[in-house]
């Protein structure tokens, strides 16, 4: 029966029997539930990959679904990172799918990418990819960056001995120098096509062959490829000097404005006290509050907020940091 299921695939000499046996013996880690990321997940889950994690913060919006594939109307207000692994599990029982709902950091993210035999990349951010470089770059893992916005992609692989996104990406770009899916806009056949292109990468990694040197650059409206070469670089921070920087930082942004989303994140300097059941019933008295996996929802005239268990909480409604902040502590308090 399996043999069947992944019939097409076996044929290709790329793949082959043997190469399908690799695949299913790997483990691949999703950074991100979202466009990149549910496209990603399907083809990994689809192939037969053995194991796949993926983790996110954030949970299903109404505009999520114009490009967001695993996700319907009724998975709206649920974490993205659960309801992909429930529908995944649906697509192919024999693939162990685990979702996490974290919030990517210098905390977790080596713990999240242990023991992976490749990493993807769907994340929306830079200071996200620059912490995955770091902990994949010290830990030899290989890891395929990814970014889709407005027509244009992006793929480069990053394994031991090549050039990593340093050498390409030095530093972190300054606030607004680069552009978002909430500035420009995106269309919904960019993503499946960078992710086609990234999986096909970490497919070559997890068969032990070696990915495309180099970044490729898409342009989906206009149909143009272009393969930009790259070296690594002897200065790099990260790959030639092993300074990992991003990962060792002890600090993270208390709030920061949700890619694509009408939303702010606020990450507390502390845990809840007392956990979700008792902030729920704080704020029943203030308007509808209820906890579903594992997520408080709590709407009110004035709030639409989403708080998780280690406190962090999604302030819908305003892309103001310093209005996001306002409710914050008005609702859960500093």
């Amino acid at each position: 029966m399996k043999e069947n299921r992944y019939s097409r695939q076996t044929l290709l000499p790329e793949i082959g029997p043997g190469g399908q046996k690799k695949l299913e013996k790997s483990r691949a880690v999703v950074i991100g539930c979202g466009a990149l990321g549910t496209n990603a997940l399907s083809f990994l889950v689809r192939a037969g990959v053995g194991q796949v994690l993926v983790a996110d913060r954030d949970i299903v919006d109404l505009s999520n679904l114009q490009r967001q594939t695993l996700f319907s109307e009724r998975d709206i207000g649920r974490p993205k990172a659960k309801v992909a692994q429930e529908i995944l599990q649906e697509i192919n029982s024999d693939v162990e799918v685990d979702g996490q709902v974290v919030d990517i950091s210098h905390a977790n993210v080596e713990k999240l990418v242990k023991g992976a035999t490749v990493v993807l990349d769907a994340t929306d951010n830079m200071d996200t990819r620059f912490l995955v470089n770091d902990a994949c770059v010290k830990h030899a893992i290989p890891w395929v960056y990814a970014g889709a916005v407005g027509v244009t992609g992006m793929v480069m692989p990053v394994f031991p001995k090549g050039p990593c996104l340093r050498c390409v990406f030095p530093a972190l770009p300054q606030p607004g120098q680069l552009p978002t899916c909430d500035t420009v806009g995106i269309v919904n056949t960019l993503p499946a096509a960078v992710a086609s292109l990234e999986v096909t990468e970490a497919f070559k990694i997890m068969q032990g062959k070696e990915p495309m040197m180099g970044l490729m650059v898409l342009d989906i409206w206009l149909g143009e490829f272009q393969k930009i070469n790259v070296k690594k670089n002897p200065a790099c921070q990260t790959c030639a000097k092993r300074d990992f920087k991003y990962l060792e930082a002890r600090e993270r942004k208390f709030a920061a404005s949700l890619c694509g989303r009408n939303a702010v994140q606020i990450v507390p300097a502390r845990e809840l006290r007392g956990g979700l059941s008792d902030l729920r019933k704080q704020l029943a008295k203030l308007g509808d509050a209820k906890v579903v996996d594992g997520v408080l929802r709590f709407k009110s005239k004035e709030a639409d907020l989403t708080v998780f268990a280690d406190g962090r909480t999604i302030i819908a409604g305003t892309t103001n940091i310093a209005k996001a902040k306002t409710v914050f502590s008005k609702y859960i308090g500093d």
